[in-house]
């Protein structure tokens, strides 16, 4: 009897289910079916408004790309018109800049003229009161050595007058005899 039991209990239960089976499948079948219906339906309505929302995203973006476009033409005119001012303004400058730099070599090539004359007149006027003060200097020595002879010569005079027998004191007289 142990043996039947294996099959007895699971072949009641078979029986149960089935019982409960049968009679609820042709319901469960037809919600399934709604279900599926139902199912297809939200599908069917997702994919429209999917289909909207793409079709609206896509006139959207064309319209988003068509702004940036002229955006970005607006902003490179924009940049393109500011590097010509700013090249322009650049260009002056550097005209300026050359002008005043042609000026600047001119004035000094003229001052570099002038310098180099005024240093040879400066040479020049060294040399010259080189000369003057040698002349000087020449002039002194000839002096000093007229007065050393002149010296000399009064030196001679007096040696020669101390020594002449006219510029001699006289013997004094005899002493008189009283």
């Amino acid at each position: 009897m142990k043996k039947w039991m294996f099959v007895i209990f699971p072949g009641i239960l078979l029986a149960v289910f089935l019982a409960f089976y049968f009679p609820n499948r042709a319901e469960t079948e037809a919600t399934l079916a709604k279900q599926a219906a139902d199912a297809q339906h939200k599908k069917e309505v997702d994919d429209a408004a999917k289909a909207a929302a793409q079709e609206q995203a896509r006139i959207s973006a064309k319209q988003r790309a068509d702004d940036q476009a002229k955006e970005d033409a607006a902003r490179e005119q924009a940049a393109t018109d500011k590097w010509n001012a700013t090249s322009r303004e650049i260009q002056k400058t550097t005209d300026e800049a050359n002008a005043k730099a042609d000026a600047s070599s001119k004035e000094a090539s003229a001052l570099e003229i002038e310098l180099d004359s005024l240093q040879k007149k400066k040479e020049q006027d060294n040399r010259d009161d080189f000369d003057l003060l040698k002349q000087v200097e020449l002039a002194r020595v000839s002096q000093r050595a007229a007065e050393a002879d002149i010296q000399r010569l009064v030196q001679m005079i007096g040696n020669e007058a101390d020594n002449s027998f006219l510029t001699r004191m006289p013997p004094p007289p005899p002493p008189a005899a009283n």
